[in-house]
């Protein structure tokens, strides 16, 4: 299992910022990260994802130039592409496969695109090999889940993590609020292992070392997101920042 999965934002705090960080990412043995693409009007992210977001937007990041920068990229970990949707539909499905073939993206996570609403452009990325990441909310009943992880499919242990996990989000409201009823999410957790062998990640406000080894000890991956952002962006060296989090 993953000790980590990690979210980093393109184009912060600097706007080429994150090669390094994956670079870093890797050397520290993270198997998969997610990479998030800027965007003006983020529906969950607390105050420090949208001030990065911003931020990197001010410094001319784009869907686009962010691909075409990690192309022949191999000194990174496997990347989840973190994006909302409209950036994608503006790129255009043949413009975004062509930008992602020479990357080390393996998968997708959309996170205001409900399965079925754009199923043509889900399914012509499936079948190029970046299957869109399940994502399972506290409202998402189990018997919904259950669909969801039969439509979105485990594509087998053959795959690697990064094309196989569901995210589980911990609890409602924004990202980097760390008030969590960890027993809660234990039981979630929980009965959604009875639904799926696939590896599952929960995220949403994780970023202590206590909460970190809590989720952890339910057999899941943790996601940190605000934390890590918010060190990167006054760290001299990401490898010490993701390290501290592997600890």
């Amino acid at each position: 299992m993953s000790a980590l999965l990690p979210f980093i934002m393109a184009g912060y705090p600097s706007r080429d910022a994150h090669i390094e960080q994956l670079a870093a990412a890797k050397a520290c043995g993270i198997a998969a990260i997610e990479l998030g693409i800027p965007h003006s009007d983020p529906i969950a992210d607390g105050p420090v994802l949208q001030a990065a977001a911003h931020a990197a937007i001010d410094n001319g990041t784009t869907l686009r130039n962010v691909l075409e920068g990690l192309a022949g990229v191999e000194d990174t970990p496997d990347i989840i592409l973190f994006s909302y949707l409209n950036p994608l539909l503006q790129v255009g499905l043949n413009d975004l496969l062509a930008l992602l073939r020479p990357t080390r993206v393996r998968a997708l996570l959309v996170v205001d695109l409900p399965f079925g609403e754009e199923p043509a452009f889900e399914e012509a990325l499936r079948a190029a090999g970046y299957p869109l990441v399940p994502l399972l909310t506290p409202t998402t009943s189990l018997e919904r889940a259950r669909q969801l992880l039969e439509e979105r499919a485990d594509p087998g242990a053959v795959a690697p993590f990064a094309q196989r996990f569901a995210y589980v989000v911990a609890r409602l409201g924004i990202t980097g609020d760390n008030t969590h009823q960890f027993d809660d999410i234990a039981t979630r957790v929980a009965d959604l292992q009875t639904l799926t062998t696939r590896p599952l990640a929960v995220g949403f406000g994780l970023g202590d070392a206590q909460s970190l080894a809590r989720v952890r000890a339910m057999g899941v991956v943790p996601i940190v997101g605000s934390a890590l952002v918010k060190q990167l962006a006054v760290s001299d060296s990401p490898a010490a920042a993701f390290a501290t989090l592997l600890e």
